[in-house]
């Protein structure tokens, strides 16, 4: 299958750009106009280093393109773009597309099937994003695909997808594997309760359910903390009212002092 690519050799971000990603993704507001402004700097310079390929029928507009480093460039904002020197390529797909699953439930057995994904992260630097769920995102509700794919793009940089990346200096390794832990675990009984949906392998939107996280986060350690750092960014008290000790630890390792 041939895919059109477009390599990223774009001119500055016009105001006009800037400010129409800003309406279509409106936690951006939520900030400083001195961090909106480092954001989109650093939107620009991931626009010029990153190559955004998209499949035959499909247009990637320039709204589309800076959609996606707006919001991948969010994670890394009080960080910087070095945190991505592994990821090379972005692939745009139309909408959700299936997946492949297999599962191991608590007696043992395997179940293998074909769910929906909005995006996908391969660990030798590409990371595929549904263009219909990367217009969704960022708009407060607690579905980020752009967000969620960057967690797993900085939590691979250990060279494991384990729900920890890399800490900074004075962050305690024990404390977010604990911290961590504790949350995941809680999260999974939870969910496996009469009245709550979970359906491993399958990546909604939101919908209405006793918990802000989606119950993808359920499936593996690597899961929950991508979720997690999707409602960090996006529904931050909803996260700080469930997991505050989740929330804290996000804040030191997005928002490091």
């Amino acid at each position: 299958m041939t895919i059109m690519k477009w390599f990223s050799r774009s001119p500055a971000v016009t105001d006009d750009l800037w400010n129409g990603a800003i309406e279509q993704h409106p936690i951006v507001k939520r900030y400083a106009l001195e961090d909106q402004a480092r954001l989109r700097a650093l939107a620009e310079r991931f626009l010029r280093s990153m190559q955004i390929r998209w499949t035959p029928g499909l247009t990637a507009s320039e709204e589309a393109r800076l959609s996606l480093a707006m919001l991948a460039c969010l994670p890394i904002l009080h960080l910087d773009l070095r945190w991505y020197h592994r990821w090379r390529t972005v692939l745009l797909v139309p909408h959700d597309y299936e997946t492949e699953t297999r599962e191991v439930d608590e007696a043992g057995v395997v179940h293998e099937g074909v769910s929906d994904a909005a995006g996908e992260y391969s660990q030798w630097g590409t990371v595929v994003i549904s263009l219909e769920d990367l217009e969704a995102s960022g708009r407060g509700t607690g579905f980020n695909v752009v967000v969620h794919e960057c967690a797993h793009v900085l939590d691979n940089l250990n060279g494991e997808l384990d729900g920890a990346p890399p800490l900074h200096s004075g962050m305690d390794t024990a404390r977010w594997s604990t911290v961590f832990g504790e949350a995941f675990a809680d999260l999974q009984r939870r969910l496996r309760r009469p009245g709550h949906l979970y359906r491993p392998g399958r990546r909604r939107r939101p919908e209405r359910r006793r918990t802000a996280f989606d119950p993808s986060a359920a499936e593996a350690p690597e899961e929950f903390f991508a979720v997690a750092s999707e409602l960090f960014f996006e529904r931050p008290g909803a996260l700080q009212r469930e997991y505050p000790d989740v929330y804290r630890e996000l804040a030191l390792f997005y928002r490091p002092v």
